[in-house]
């Protein structure tokens, strides 16, 4: 359904104010609204997807629980714990009752998408994976899901970025509710992977507090996303830490901690994997891809290519291109 610029509605139970958006869109996915069940994976209970043009300036709200990310430009969301910038490539999961700001810089549009989880569905979901998934996560007595960790992630983990933007272009396009349902519970898997690794990455550092725990969490994450977003910089261990707002030797530590690599071995994989990505895609000179990822000598790239992947990438690149030919 459309709802017009300026109104508010009820989702899920909390009101989603609709004052700050422009060309707000509400989709409501409930198993209920259709007769009988078109496949095993639809939705139980009621859920939402809520697209609209954020307009610039600041906003107060007190969130649902609920997946904030952006199909267009960039917004950044403050809340006590941090502010987290949300862009097409990064995404934070908010607390029911959590509050906070959304703030939108002059000449940006961001369209900015909510994905609003039903607190028992997201649940269920979780308990559907093995037993150790479901202890890392903060459960009350009836096995709901209290609390998730607060902080930035990036859409490349458990490849959630395409799940994410296949359901938004469904519930846009208008697809039909049991093609939307399919799409809901494969984000929401994704969600409780994603968040579920993100509770043992902070029990793994290396400190009494959990509160210290979280909060270098948070750090962390911002940095890794950086590295994910950033690689084709010139970026060194000093720099990244800055991200950070860490000393280079506690950054390398505790990131070391969480990831099980060091920052830079992060940096050279991210690098590794968007030239693989390039070289079996496009046409694109060896030599270009080599700057495009952030490397500035041919020969060092080859070398590390090679190592990496077992083959130079002249040659990926030559019999990717003959596959795409066929």
């Amino acid at each position: 359904m459309m709802i017009k610029s300026g109104s508010s509605i009820m989702v899920n139970g909390p009101e989603i104010e609709a004052l700050q958006m422009n060309e707000l869109s509400v989709v409501c996915v409930d198993e209920h609204a259709f007769a009988k069940k078109a496949t095993d994976h639809t939705i139980s209970g009621r859920n939402s997807v809520t697209s609209g043009l954020l307009r610039s300036g600041t906003q107060s709200f007190i969130s649902p629980l609920s997946l904030r990310y952006s199909l267009q430009d960039r917004y950044t969301i403050r809340t006590e714990r941090g502010h987290y910038s949300v862009t097409p490539t990064t995404f934070v999961v908010l607390n029911e009752g959590q509050r906070g700001q959304i703030v939108v810089e002059p000449n940006l549009a961001p369209r900015a998408v909510s994905i609003v989880f039903e607190q028992k569905y997201i649940s269920d979901i979780a308990h559907s994976f093995s037993g150790p998934l479901v202890s890392s996560f903060d459960m009350d007595s009836t096995g709901l899901i209290v609390r998730f960790p607060e902080c930035i992630q990036h859409d490349t983990a458990f490849e959630i970025g395409p799940k994410l933007r296949a359901l938004s272009t469904g519930c846009m396009r208008g697809d039909s509710i049991e093609s939307i349902a399919d799409k809901f519970r494969a984000v929401t898997e994704c969600v409780v992977l994603v968040y579920s690794a993100a509770s043992r990455q902070i029990e793994s550092i290396d400190s009494v507090r959990p509160g210290t725990r979280a909060e270098l969490y948070r750090r962390i994450q911002r940095a890794f996303v950086y590295i994910q977003d950033a690689y084709n910089e010139d970026l060194c261990l000093e720099k990244i830490a800055r991200v950070a707002c860490m000393s280079p030797h506690h950054f390398h530590r505790v990131f070391s901690q969480v990831y099980g690599i060091t920052p830079l071995r992060a940096l050279a994989d991210r690098r590794m994997q968007m030239a693989h990505t390039l070289l079996e895609t496009t046409d694109t000179p060896v030599s270009a891809i080599c700057r495009a990822v952030g490397y500035h000598s041919a020969p060092t790239f080859s070398n590390l290519f090679r190592a990496k992947f077992g083959v130079p990438p002249s040659l990926l690149q030559q019999r990717s291109r003959r596959v795409r030919m066929q």
